[in-house]
């Protein structure tokens, strides 16, 4: 086996946590391995110095404390991860909603050319003839526009 192989198996050797095989191939190579055996001595050292350690009682109400904490930074750190995203995402939306509105003012003029050209044939329509509202037809008597103009009483200002 490789040796960073070995390495990761040094902590559940000490904790007694390898399958027999596992152990067979652990100790062949520790035995022929001096850095595997000097990272092993590290890993035992330290080992027994938490199982040496004094253990101390934590106050009562600890834990709860600790996870209410937690819950606490969690909550803080997605507000957070909110607050940027709409901090930067009312940016994007502007320039989404200008570069729409610009579609929108460039398909207008573009078929305001294209009604003068066909009102005029032979004559290159200008910006400005696009803009005219000569374009648009009076409204018809019949329709509901032509009987409000009949109520409110403006004729045909053509």
């Amino acid at each position: 086996m490789k040796c960073s192989q070995i390495r990761k198996m040094i902590s559940p050797y000490v904790d007694n946590e390898l399958a027999p095989d596992e152990l067979k191939l652990f100790t062949s190579h520790i035995q022929g391995c001096p850095a595997c055996k000097e990272e092993l001595e590290k890993i035992r050292s330290i080992h027994q110095l938490f199982a040496c350690a004094e253990r101390f009682e934590a106050p009562l109400g600890f834990a709860t404390r600790v996870m209410a904490h937690v819950e606490e930074t969690e909550e803080a750190g997605l507000f957070s991860r909110i607050r940027r995203l709409f901090a930067i995402r009312p940016l994007f939306l502007r320039t989404l909603e200008v570069a729409f509105a610009l579609v929108i003012m460039l398909i207008g003029v573009m078929s305001g050319n294209m009604l003068v050209a066909d009102r005029t044939p032979g004559t290159q329509p200008t910006i400005q003839e696009s803009f005219s509202l000569d374009l648009f037809q009076a409204t018809p008597p019949d329709s509901i526009g032509g009987a409000y103009m009949k109520l409110v009483g403006t004729a045909d200002e053509r």
